[in-house]
């Protein structure tokens, strides 16, 4: 597999914005960890919970800002990914994610981009940056933490 579908995802985006190329930096990415970002990503540009769920362990741990109008912080297992990734659906009429870089370790995967979206409530939209961090055990995802600009997010929610 190669990386050329980490270079333009975006997804239910009207009109996508050009992506820039993505690189992969430090380590040597295996080829199964690459394949699961590949399906990760994948999975959240068609929106398909389904996907993403699939590459979780059963007993995944997902991290997020507090700050997001959909986010509680912090959700175990997978009826608590699918909580977060179901609220977010149901905040965003669109949303789609641009990589930019990816960094790897031996378990981890550090992917840095751009995050974009549109609120179904206020129609505001955003285009913030993004850090996810991805532990893998055994080729399934263990652990998830998101850092983003979470301003420009809630003030988007907040627009009339």
């Amino acid at each position: 597999m190669t990386p050329a579908i980490l270079r333009s995802l975006i997804a239910r985006r009207p009109s996508p914005p050009a992506a820039a190329p993505c690189h992969i930096l430090e380590g040597n990415i295996s080829e199964h960890v690459l394949a699961a970002v590949e399906r990760l990503y994948t999975g959240l540009g068609k929106a398909d919970i389904e996907q993403v769920l699939e590459l979780f362990d059963p007993e995944v741990e997902i991290v997020t800002p507090e700050s997001l109008p959909w986010s509680t912080g912090h959700y175990r297992g997978l009826e608590g990914a699918a909580e977060y990734f179901g609220n977010a659906l149901r905040y965003l009429a669109e949303t789609g994610f641009v990589v930019d870089e990816i960094r790897v370790s031996d378990e981890w995967v550090a992917a840095i981009g751009t995050w974009n979206g549109r609120f179904r409530s206020s129609g505001g939209e955003f285009s913030v940056r993004f850090v996810h961090f991805w532990t893998l055990r055994n080729g399934r995802i263990i652990k998830g933490e998101g850092i983003a600009e979470t301003h420009g997010i809630v003030h988007a929610h907040r627009m009339t």
